[in-house]
């Protein structure tokens, strides 16, 4: 909010000019069919063109990706997985799990699903949490584009208040310059010292300056609106002129404690503010969820291959040959014995090839089931990220009552700057009345003689001085009466 203060009371920001093409196609769309740029028109293109208000956009983008994807985090996790290579000498079969030294290609495949079923209410409390945020993402947006606003006000008025006085200054000059050839006539007829006319030339010096200082204050406030629109510098720059009321034809201000009522109802700074606040508490309930345990439930099934792999289909029974004879006694003293014949049989094993993907069907394993994390010591992370939440709630509760109290003071100073620029008007405007009577007086008076040109180079300045006094004046008032509007929510334009 201090920031934003500094914005209404400071003219402008430089920004970055973009490309010279586009941005004169840009120039060109901006500003009306005339190519004069009225106020609206400025602060319509400096709200969608601006670099600061273009970026809080995209942080306001971020947000919401960042509360999608906290509503999806509560959705099932599903998950692939897969290795292919080459074994070589020793290694454990992955097939039947035996140690086997050979040369043999494996692979292996897997899938595995998770579904969270409680987690101390962490990822409810984070998607409330991110909604918050994105609400706050919002209100800043609309904030930066009012600041732009105010900014885009601030020039356009600072290059309405250096025409107005480059148009006193020229009146001045040109009155100056009539009564250089009055006094030079006067002069060449005898009637007038040369000093006269020396004087009267030094002031149309001076008033020449104070003509090229006004256009100089003209240009850098052109330059500054520009910069403000993102758009390169040109001379063809131009701005419409309004019809700017008399700060007498409307004396009616609103009481500063009544604008900042309304505007803490309504100000996106603010509102903003209250939203980062309630994320905070939010987050302070993420943390704590950290001491809860977190339940599961999870899938899983898997296969595997081994390219020596055999599928095993039977056993058979092979006789050799003729019978074997084989000596059995009967006794233990092994003196009664007889020869007996038994058939010569061998039983083999039966296998065939077994392919990848048959292996991968025979050696599925397939597993369900919930499972339970109970957080017991962990460093006290847990702690340290509830501590660091409750930090973080406390620096944004400050960050809010920091933004109102600086609201508060803004418009409090708006308003008595508003007073006081429309009393320094009246007053103004009655110094131009008197002192311009007083300068017509002085003109006859220096043309019969009656006085020298000192006295009338004095005279005259005091009426050049009321003149700049009141346009000051009336600009400064309609200025803080735009920044009340501003608060207010109203209309900025004239």
């Amino acid at each position: 909010m201090k920031k934003m203060s500094n914005k209404v009371l400071l003219l402008a920001l430089g920004l970055t000019v973009g490309g010279f093409g586009s941005a004169m196609g840009q120039q060109q769309q901006g500003a009306g069919g005339d190519g004069i740029w009225s106020l609206q028109e400025a602060v319509e293109y400096a709200k969608a063109n601006n670099l600061n208000v273009r970026q809080n956009a995209l942080n306001r983008d971020l947000s919401k990706a960042d509360l999608v994807q906290s509503k999806n985090n509560r959705l099932p996790s599903l998950n692939a997985n897969g290795s292919y290579g080459f074994n070589t000498g020793s290694f454990q079969d992955p097939v039947n799990f035996t140690l086997t030294t050979d040369n043999a290609w494996s692979a292996n495949a897997g899938i595995n699903a998770s579904l969270p079923l409680f987690a101390g209410f962490q990822q409810v409390n984070q998607v409330k949490q991110n909604e918050l945020n994105l609400e706050a993402s919002e209100q800043e947006y609309l904030s930066a584009q009012n600041d732009i606003t105010i900014q885009i006000v601030t020039a356009y008025l600072n290059i309405l208040f250096a025409n107005e006085q480059m148009s006193v200054s020229d009146l001045q000059r040109n009155l100056t310059n009539q009564q250089l050839s009055r006094t030079r006539v006067l002069f060449k007829a005898g009637s007038l010292a040369e000093n006269s006319v020396l004087d009267l030339e030094s002031q149309l010096a001076t008033d020449e300056l104070n003509y090229i200082t006004a256009q100089n204050q003209r240009d850098i406030s052109r330059l500054r609106l520009m910069q403000l629109l993102n758009i390169p510098t040109t001379e063809d720059f131009q701005v419409e002129i309004p019809n700017i009321p008399e700060p007498d034809e409307n004396p009616v201000i609103v009481n500063g404690s009544q604008v900042y009522d309304v505007a803490l109802q309504t100000l996106p700074a603010i509102k903003a503010a209250d939203l980062r606040l309630r994320s905070t508490e939010k987050g302070v309930e993420v943390a704590q969820g950290g001491y809860y345990p977190r339940l599961s439930l999870f899938a899983a099934a898997s296969s595997r291959y081994l390219s020596t792999s055999r599928f095993f289909t039977g056993v058979e029974t092979v006789e050799l040959g003729p019978l074997r004879p084989q000596v059995v006694y009967y006794d233990q003293q092994r003196t009664r014995s007889e020869t007996l014949y038994f058939p010569n049989i061998v039983t083999q094993r039966l296998d065939e090839d077994y392919p990848l993907f048959r292996q991968f069907e025979g050696n599925l394993a397939t597993r369900v089931g919930v499972s339970l994390d109970i957080p017991i010591l962990n460093g006290f992370q847990v702690r340290t990220n509830v501590q660091r939440a409750k930090l973080q709630q406390q620096n944004a509760q400050l960050n809010a009552d920091i933004a109102k109290n600086n609201l508060r003071q803004t418009i409090e100073q708006a308003y008595v700057d508003a007073l006081a620029a429309q009393r320094r008007y009246a007053a103004a405007r009655q110094q131009v009345n008197a002192s311009e009577k007083n300068f017509r007086n002085a003109e006859l008076r220096l043309q019969g003689g009656v006085i020298n040109t000192v006295d009338f180079n004095v005279i005259a300045n005091t009426y050049r001085s009321a003149q700049s006094s009141l346009v000051q004046a009336k600009y400064e008032y309609t200025f803080k009466l735009k920044v009340l509007d501003f608060y207010q929510g109203k209309d900025l334009s004239f």
